[in-house]
């Protein structure tokens, strides 16, 4: 035991490593410092200067470009934020091919916005999820049209994938549809993961597809998986945090949509003549469109466009109340149960619906006013309960309700008024305006004066009514059932109405059952329920005076600012009130008394000099207490340390320093401050000895004016270490910071120019800003668009600036994609989306040559950009377009044929095509030669005199003079002689006119059914195979191969004297004759038996033949068996090798590892 203790005593462990780094030695550093700061001991840190040397110029050089690089990307061109304060909702577009869960995604996000499920998913759906944000979904359907037209106006789009099918086509074509129209922000979201049969398939097609999801956007683009459904709804965990990614996304504004204003509408109401409907239900209708305003600014009676039906202009445009306003700005981390609104007008979502003359209220319905109702907790709508508990009908409280004029007069009822018309004192008269020719109202009033002193003698014998039961004067709304919807047409009522909502806060959406959540639990009893209901009509009139007095007393009077009161000195406010009291009733007043009270008035507020002020008793100044009081208060006196004019120019000639005086020259010096400026202590010292010295002569001292001082000296401060920041202690500031600061400075100057002004006045200035809720009436509107109509579509009026209503030439830069199969031809109908728009044109296809000549082209180039032209809408430079042959058809082949971008607006863009003239030979002498058949008349070759000719065979020549016989002949000139069989030809271009083809995609007027089944016209190819026709074939077009004749060469003959003068190998040679020994050879003909063993010899020669051959195949195939059995087992020992290379490596590495750790321990 002793041993085994003293081996314990002996043991020696290794010793504890403090760490260095990490979070852990940085926890206790930190903690170290807190302790010294405690201890009041100074922190002496002593950086070692090598630590961080740069060891490799050239390293450190490329990973501070590398860094540079990489935070230039990062930077975008400044632009001017045009978003208001209270900016639109956000567009989300849940965008996916069929059966993919869109709908279901719609509906559980709603839910989790509003806490209220939602079942009928139709047309844009407003929610209000934050205090600052509101977002408007849009589901869009399986046609491009709704794709093209929603990828224009989304802000956010939930792209949908089915993970257990993969990528369909659909979606690459929306992402496709996004590039050109300006990409705005995409979150992919996979569905149905519970459909993968085992954990690990899943893993693998979300790495996949992940990948492939960041090649089309960018690298990190953000995907969400839904894992899978409870019921029939997603996982509300995985809901919340899409909800949560959602409601803090930020969104760059995309240029075309911060140049030109639009909306999605939420709803639309037809107003036209009911009577012009029924005489002519095919009329063009005047259609009121309702939504948020986005983008620029809107104006009214400018141009727009609908998307899918047509231009058109604005004959008005107004604004309404908000019907999903942002609460209250208020302290709080959520909304509560009123605060989330939803409004979806085309879903049937909401009690009432706010227009600019009327108010709707949407009943659901007999069913819906049970008593049922009453007996449960639900919040009631007390405009609904106003109409429905109403017990008696207009009529009967018209009879009922009475009117005083007059103070202290008997009312008047409606009987008096059928029994005395004149009771009124006045009738109608029509007058034709002589100007216009319009027929006018004029009211001609009665002169009945001695009425008016009968009035005041009678007595009144029904008891006095207060003019706000007039709002209970509504009939009895009857329900038969379903849902109906009455209109408040009387203008008092709806007056009345509209405030009194505004009062009781009803002016907001409703939720999904009709009523708006209150805060009061409390319900009133069942018999006192009418009275409880109508409790927020009380004291109205008392409501509506205090309001008034408030504004008037809050409007400041210039008159009394500058002028003063205009009454009689002397003369209480009382005494005044109660001489114009004294008129008949309280209501008139004597004409001569009144001329007289403003005779006065004028005279006194002339003879008053109001800028001057009058005192009651003036003070002695020569007396030494007053003098002693004020002496303080001029130049010689003595001042506070901040007021003092020398303190002050000291401290500027401290921060300043020396400066030059330009005008005369001199240079003024700052006092040297190593003698004269003390330190901070001695400062802050004096400071407070002149103040307390202050405070000791001049106890009245104005605190007013001292905190205005500190305030000046404080700011001066800020500024100077602002300065010093910039400047002296060499802060960054880059050109970049600059054009950001400049921006942000010209949308601040935005905002604040016409913030203090009321709305009313304000769109007359600068429009109707994005985020007010407009209300946009067009006329001669197609009757397709409202007859069928279909809320799955999305309805877009977007407007258009003042050159975009003319149509025009336009050329683009187009490229065919690489997707598309097929190859785009000349002159075939293409359907563009380019801006708001979707048109039919006749594109032509042109290349620009090195001589600037634009040269037509039959077919787009393969992978190569070209030329288009074609008649179409004007639009600005730079925006992008995308081209589809046609949108009926559904294929599974890709459908966006080109896309492209508008390059410029020239009309004089002249396009030619290629045009040869061929001709023949007529004559040729030498190297002139006359040709015919390349022209008709001498006029035509006096035209193309001097133009360059060419042949088959690449002799060039130039054409000279017409010739009078034959016509259209003339003679040309050539390099070298030309054969008579020869062809020429002069090539030539001519002028290719544009096409003025411009049809406007209708695909709204279309029924529900065939919206998606839009054609337009038709190619030939599609008219020749519907038709069966077969393609015509022209000769000369087949390509076929050529044939051409032997030309027999003759002989070439050379002269005796020129063969004597040539050298022996040049001269022609005479063939020697050569005697045939087979032309004489004599057939040999064999004897029977002779001619069987030859026969026999033939027979074993070939037998012995084949099995030479045969052995040869055998041989042939072993040979490749045992090749190929020689590479299996050389491949198994190369694999076996590299299995035993890669242990010895492994097995090498990790010793050298270990020999590393041991040296460096």
């Amino acid at each position: 035991m002793a041993n085994k203790d003293e081996s314990y005593e002996t043991q020696k462990n290794k010793p504890h490593r403090s760490r260095h780094s990490g979070r852990k030695a940085e926890k206790k550093a930190k903690k170290g410092e807190k302790e010294q700061e405690e201890k009041g001991e100074k922190l002496e840190k002593q950086p070692n200067p090598k630590a961080f040397a740069i060891q490799n110029v050239a390293k450190a050089e490329k990973w501070f470009r590398r860094t540079m690089d990489v935070k230039a990307k990062k930077h975008h061109l400044p632009t001017v934020d045009y978003t208001p304060l209270e900016p639109p909702p956000y567009v989300v577009a849940i965008v996916g091919p069929p059966q993919v869960g869109k709908s279901t995604l719609l509906r559980c996000l709603i839910k989790n916005a509003t806490r209220h499920g939602f079942s009928d998913v139709r047309g844009p759906i407003t929610v209000v999820t934050g205090k600052k944000r509101r977002l408007t979904f849009c589901e869009c359907n399986n046609d491009i049209n709704a794709m093209i037209d929603l990828a224009k106006v989304a802000d956010l789009v939930l792209l949908v994938v089915d993970a257990s099918f993969g990528f369909e086509m659909e979606t690459f074509e929306f992402l496709n549809i996004c590039q050109v129209h300006g990409f705005p922000r995409i979150m992919g979201i996979l569905t149905h993961l519970d459909m993968i049969k085992t954990p690990r398939i899943a893993r693998r097609i979300k790495k996949q597809m992940k990948h492939r999801f960041w090649t089309e956007i960018y690298n990190g683009a953000k995907l969400f998986y839904l894992s899978g459904m409870i019921g029939k709804e997603y996982m509300k965990k995985e809901i919340f945090n899409l909800s949560r990614f959602i409601s803090v996304m930020k969104f760059r504004p995309l240029q075309w949509r911060v140049m030109h204003p639009y909306i999605l509408a939420d709803r639309f109401e037809d107003i036209t003549d009911q009577e012009t409907i029924r005489l002519n239900s095919k009329c063009d209708r005047t259609v009121c469109f309702y939504g948020y305003s986005r983008g620029a600014n809107f104006k009214n009676y400018s141009g727009i466009h609908i998307p899918g039906c047509g231009d058109f202009v604005v004959k008005d445009m107004n604004f309404i109340p908000d019907p999903c306003p942002l609460p209250d700005v208020e302290k709080k981390r959520t909304l509560n149960m009123k605060e989330r609104l939803i409004y979806a007008p085309m879903a049937g979502v909401g009690g009432i619906v706010y227009d600019k003359d009327a108010v709707y209220v949407n009943l659901k319905g007999s069913h819906s006013h049970t008593d049922t109702n009453m007996e449960t907790d639900e919040p009631l709508n007390e405009l609904m309960a106003s109409l429905l508990e109403s017990r008696h009908t207009l009529d009967s409280k018209m009879a009922a309700s009475s009117m005083q004029i007059f103070k202290n007069t008997e009312p008047i009822i409606s009987e008096d008024v059928e029994k005395n018309p004149n009771i009124l004192n006045y009738t109608e008269e029509q007058v034709v305006d002589p100007v216009t020719g319009h027929f006018r109202r004029k009211v001609v009033f009665a002169d009945n004066d001695d009425n008016d002193d009968n009035d005041e003698n009678e007595s009144t014998e029904e008891g006095e009514e207060d003019t706000d039961d007039d709002m209970e004067d509504i009939e009895r709304l009857e329900m038969e059932g379903g849902s109906k919807r009455k209109r408040l047409s009387s203008d008092l009522e709806s007056s009345k109405k509209s405030k009194l909502l505004s009062d009781s806060g009803n002016a907001e959406p409703y939720n999904l059952d009709g009523a708006v959540f209150d805060d009061d639990d409390d319900d009133p009893d069942d018999d006192d329920r009418e009275e409880g209901n109508l409790k927020w009509k009380d004291d109205l009139a008392k409501k509506a005076a205090d309001a008034f007095y408030q504004r008037q007393q809050n409007t400041p009077n210039l008159r009394k600012m500058v002028y003063g009161t205009a009454s009689k000195l002397g003369e209480t406010a009382d005494e005044q009130t109660e001489e114009y009291n004294d008129g008949l009733g309280g209501l008139f007043k004597v004409a001569r008394e009144q001329s007289k009270e403003k005779q006065s008035q004028q005279l006194i507020a002339n003879q008053l000099d109001s800028s001057r002020f009058i005192l009651d008793k003036v003070q002695d100044w020569n007396h030494d207490d007053i003098k002693e009081r004020i002496k303080d208060s001029f130049v010689t006196g003595k001042w506070k340390m901040g007021e003092d004019a020398e303190a002050l120019l000291k401290n500027d000639d401290e921060l300043y320093g020396d400066f030059d005086d330009l005008e005369t020259g001199e240079v003024h010096h700052a006092t040297d401050s190593t003698e004269t400026k003390p330190t901070d202590c001695e400062n802050d010292d004096k400071q407070k000895k002149v103040e307390l010295e202050s405070k000791q002569i001049t106890p009245d001292v104005d605190l007013r004016k001292q905190k205005l001082e500190e305030k000046r000296l404080s700011k001066k401060e800020k500024l100077k270490e602002l300065f010093n920041m910039e400047y002296d202690e060499g802060g960054e500031s880059s050109y970049y910071d600059f054009l950001k600061a400049e921006v942000q400075n010209q949308s601040k100057l935005n905002k604040s120019e016409f913030a203090e002004l009321d709305d009313e006045v304000r769109v007359q200035y600068e429009g109707f800003r994005a985020g007010m809720y407009i209300r946009i009436e067009v006329e001669n509107v197609p009757c397709e668009l409202v007859t069928n109509f279909d809320s799955s579509y999305p309805l877009i009026v977007g407007g258009l600036l003042s050159g975009e209503t003319n149509i025009g030439c336009v050329q683009v830069r187009l490229k065919k994609h690489r997707w598309y199969k097929k190859v785009l031809k000349t002159r075939d109908p293409l359907i563009l989306s380019l801006g708001w728009r979707r048109f039919q044109t006749l594109p032509l296809f042109t290349t620009h040559d090195h001589n600037g000549r634009n040269r037509l082209l039959k077919y787009t180039l393969e992978h190569m950009h070209c030329t288009a032209s074609f008649w179409g809408p004007i639009t600005p430079q730079g925006n992008g377009f995308l081209a589809i042959q046609d949108c009926a058809s559904v294929t599974s082949e890709f459908r966006i044929a080109a896309t492209g971008v508008v390059l410029e607006l020239d009309k004089s863009i002249e396009i030619v095509k290629k045009l040869k003239l061929i001709g023949t030979p007529l004559k040729i002498y030498k190297k002139t030669a006359f040709i015919q058949g390349m022209f008709s008349s001498s006029l035509e070759v006096a035209k193309f005199e001097g133009a360059s000719l060419r042949t088959v065979s690449g002799i060039r020549g130039q054409i000279k003079k017409a010739l009078k016989i034959p016509p259209g002949s003339f003679r040309a000139t050539f390099e070298d002689k030309i054969f008579m069989s020869e062809i020429v030809f002069v090539r030539t271009w001519f002028k290719v006119e544009i096409p003025q083809f411009y049809n406007s995609v209708t695909s709204l007027l279309l029924p529900p059914e065939e919206k998606a089944k839009w054609r337009g016209m038709k190619t030939v190819g599609q008219l020749r195979w519907e038709r069966n026709i077969k393609t015509p074939a022209n000769e000369d077009s087949i390509y076929r191969a050529p044939q051409r004749r032997k030309q027999v060469r003759q002989q070439l003959v050379i002269s005796k004297a020129l063969q004597n003068a040539l050298p022996y190998n040049s001269k022609p040679k005479k063939k020697s004759w050569k005697y045939d020994l087979n032309d004489e050879r004599v057939a040999i003909i064999r004897e029977p038996k002779e001619q069987k063993v030859f026969g026999l010899m033939k027979m074993l020669k070939v037998a012995y033949q084949e099995k030479v051959n045969y052995e040869k195949n055998v041989m042939k195939e072993r040979v490749e068996k045992h090749h190929k059995k020689m590479a299996e087992i050389e491949a198994k020992r190369a694999n076996k090798q590299k299995q035993i290379r890669k242990v010895i490596f492994r097995t090498l590495g990790q010793l050298k590892g270990k020999k590393s750790g041991h040296k460096d321990g």
